[in-house]
């Protein structure tokens, strides 16, 4: 008698189970779960960019992935820099001239060089083609470097012109004085 409670227990237990597993089937019918190989977020130190392509040639492949992760992260770049060009104006100079904004945004295609790859992983598919997965990163510190020098450059640059103004004031002044 116990042991035909305990089989009609356990068969009541594996019955409950197989029907909670498809209720959840149910729930998410149609979707599937995707599991990424390389995938990074960005975070306080670096920016990420993740890029998949696929090629029948795995060198063609990943020169796509990394293309694509690349333009990923300069996209994110050319955000940052656009807000801080705005932050800069607003907080610091009003009258942030357009080329020092120009030169600014020129920083994207200046640090992109520094993007190193930190995964790549390549499958080939059903199809017989490759897929290539591929992460890349750039220290934030490379590009508030970069962003640093551009407004130094600006600083100074404006500092020379407003020397040469109040020396050419001074001169005028003192050349005119003794008329």
């Amino acid at each position: 008698m116990k042991l035909f409670s305990a089989i009609i227990l356990a068969t009541a237990i594996i019955a409950s189970s197989a029907c909670a597993s498809a209720k959840k089937n149910k729930a998410n019918k149609g979707e599937t779960e995707i599991t990424q190989l390389c995938n990074f977020t960005t975070d306080e130190n670096d920016f990420y960019g993740n890029g998949v392509a696929e090629s029948t040639d795995m060198q063609m492949a990943k020169d796509k992935a990394i293309t694509a992760a690349r333009a990923q992260v300069a996209n994110a770049l050319k955000v940052s820099v656009e807000q801080f060009t705005k932050r800069f104006r607003s907080d610091v100079n009003d009258e942030l001239d357009q080329k020092t904004e120009d030169s600014l945004q020129s920083i994207t295609v200046q640090t992109m060089s520094g993007c190193t790859v930190v995964c790549e992983r390549v499958v080939r598919a059903e199809n017989g083609k490759y897929r290539a997965y591929v992460s890349v990163k750039l220290p934030k510190q490379k590009v508030i470097d970069a962003a640093k020098e551009v407004v130094k450059k600006d600083t100074k640059k404006t500092l020379d012109e407003r020397e040469a103004e109040f020396d050419k004031a001074i001169r005028e002044t003192i050349t005119n004085s003794g008329n």
